[in-house]
């Protein structure tokens, strides 16, 4: 009998908490004390982590209130809840939706799924390259197209491929990647830590193209690495990623490697909705939702945040509605740029930070990766039948074009199926930067023409009369990329912006030289693996526990939260060379 394969991670090898446990069978993350019940906390940013954070918040007797910068019309109080949980429905009687930001999520992903299977969300695989869901994969390289289910079929035409392919999957292998994913399936901290702590030292300095390159990595030709890059390996174009750290890249394996991807039938935006609407109940027992508590409206966006050097005097929190009013805590989830470009952080003590040099540093050496879609809303999955059906990888401008079908309309009339002409990041998300959406649709439109024949006509009418979308997550004003993936060199700024949560908890700074405030970071900058929405939701978790912690509250008996257990020997972060 064949062994079972061994599955994808569901914890942060560098900060091993299980999150999902934590929060199973209706657990809290702590209470208040009765006498600060109700006491108010600003989230600032309705985004994954600043929604999961209100709400575990809400749920431990305080009173959130969220801000949020991106206007929608359809959105409480004329803002988008969901930051880069992002879908549109063209019209309510489609049952296809335009997924614009996150749209696929692994099955390790047991937080995401956790709070997903309270809010009522469906889950369909989605179709990725080489998965099994997909009918096909075309691999389009240099002019040529190879039709396959894996990346295996592609070898057998292909010399230089088929050994670029064993010598990754050799190199990964002695890396100790499947026993690193197996110590986390059977808990194994102390043997887990080892590896990883190992794998941390080897490679902190290390670029994804030198472990390709290098004869201590892959040892694979420039030819070879290009094909590689070319054809990805998980989900994603990774020669877009050549130049960010190896350990990013190991994060991102852990996650994806032997993990089915799925995608939710209602959009990712409708987790955001169930983290505003669904009622759960604080402390006491009284049904309470984030809705009620904010009387149905979202703030708006916040410009400037005075910080009091005393903690117990909480933060004053200015509003673009010309508001200012003092909350206990604030938790700020947006992509941390924007503490550089939009919001204003003064601290109220003269001479006095917010932040110490050395936070400050990490925040400012953060790098944000380029990344753009354009999609087409079709009354019907016109691609069945055609080489189109399923995944296209290429070379050419397009790099990834995606096809799904979300079953019968709603109501009569509506539209069914989406094509994603294009998902690139980096200089291939930078290329069609300045370009329209009619002008992107014309181009990608004509690339993939090229690549199917036989579908180039019904694509061509089809994009006449279908709904189209882009965006330029680089060029939205409250985001300016993406997300965050790190360069060699920055595994201590990653291991600074997590460690801001626990503030002085432990008797001393867990960031040297940071001041006690009442001011929290979360969001996917301070989480270890950026870009996967479940390490989001856990960063609001963080940031929550710290706010409870540092307004007298708790965590309850026999659950310890994430700070709880900073110093355990299975927990405590790892060092590096360039400490």
């Amino acid at each position: 009998m064949a062994d079972k394969p061994t599955p994808a991670c569901d914890l942060q090898v560098d900060f091993p908490f299980d999150y999902a446990a934590h929060l199973s069978e209706g657990r809290r993350i702590g209470r208040l004390p009765k006498a600060l019940c109700g006491a108010p906390v600003a989230v600032v940013g309705a985004g994954g982590s600043g929604l999961s954070a209100a709400y575990e918040l809400m749920r431990a007797g305080c009173r959130p209130v969220l801000f949020e910068a991106e206007a929608s019309a359809e959105g409480p109080g004329g803002r988008r809840l969901g930051g880069r949980m992002y879908s549109h429905r063209v019209d309510d009687a489609d049952s296809a939706v335009a997924e614009l930001g996150c749209m696929r999520f692994p099955d390790s992903s047991k937080l995401l799924r956790q709070y997903a299977r309270n809010f009522g969300l469906h889950w369909q695989p989605s179709r990725d390259n080489y998965a099994p869901a997909t009918p096909k994969t075309v691999l389009n390289m240099d002019g040529v197209s190879h039709e396959t289910r894996t990346l295996a079929d592609v070898d057998p035409g292909n010399r230089q491929f088929r050994q670029a392919r064993l010598r990754w999957l050799r190199a990964v292998d002695g890396l100790g990647l499947s026993q690193l994913l197996r110590e986390a399936a059977n808990r194994d901290l102390p043997a887990m830590r080892r590896r990883w702590g190992a794998l941390v030292a080897e490679f902190e300095q290390w670029t994804f193209y030198r472990f390709l390159r290098d004869e201590h990595g892959a040892g694979l030709s420039h030819a070879q690495a290009r094909l590689l890059g070319t054809a990805g390996i998980g989900p994603g174009m990774w020669d877009s990623f050549f130049d960010v750290s190896m350990l990013e890249v190991l994060r991102m394996l852990m996650v994806t490697q032997g993990a089915t991807h799925y995608f939710p039938l209602e959009g990712i935006s409708a987790l955001a909705e169930g983290f505003w609407t669904h009622r759960t109940t604080d402390p006491t027992g009284r049904p309470v939702s984030l809705d009620e508590i904010n009387a149905g409206v979202l703030r708006p966006e916040v410009t400037a945040l005075d910080i009091e050097e005393d903690a117990q005097r909480g933060v004053v929190v200015h509003s673009a509605d010309a508001r200012s009013e003092r909350f206990a805590a604030v938790i700020f989830t947006p992509q941390l740029h924007m503490l550089e470009t939009t919001v204003e952080v003064r601290s109220t003590t003269p001479g006095g930070a917010a932040f110490g040099p050395r936070l400050l540093r990490a925040i400012r050496r953060l790098n944000y990766w380029p990344a753009s879609k354009t999609l087409l809303v079709t009354r019907e999955p016109f691609w069945e039948g055609t080489s189109l059906d399923g995944v296209t990888i290429t070379d050419r401008l397009p790099r990834a074009t995606y096809t799904t079908d979300y079953g019968p309309a709603r109501c009569a009339g509506g539209r069914r199926g989406v094509i994603d002409l294009s998902y690139s990041w980096g200089q291939d998300a930078m290329k069609i930067l300045a370009s329209g959406t009619e002008e992107r649709v014309r181009l990608f439109v004509r690339e993939l023409a090229a690549i199917h024949p036989e579908a180039a006509e019904e694509l061509r009418r089809q994009a006449q009369d279908g709904v189209a979308l882009t965006i330029s997550w680089e060029n939205q004003r409250n985001f300016r990329g993406m997300c965050r993936l790190s360069r060699p060199g920055d595994h201590l700024y990653q291991r600074d912006l997590f460690s801001h949560f626990m503030k002085d908890f432990t008797g001393r700074p867990a960031v040297p030289g940071e001041p006690r405030n009442a001011l929290f970071l979360a969001g996917d900058d301070t989480a270890w693996s950026p870009g996967w929405l479940d390490h989001a939701l856990s960063s609001g978790i963080n940031a929550a526990w710290g706010v409870l912690k540092l307004l007298g509250g708790g965590s309850d008996p026999g659950n310890p939260g994430p700070g709880d257990l900073w110093d355990h020997p299975d927990y405590t972060l790892l060092s590096t060379s360039t400490d």
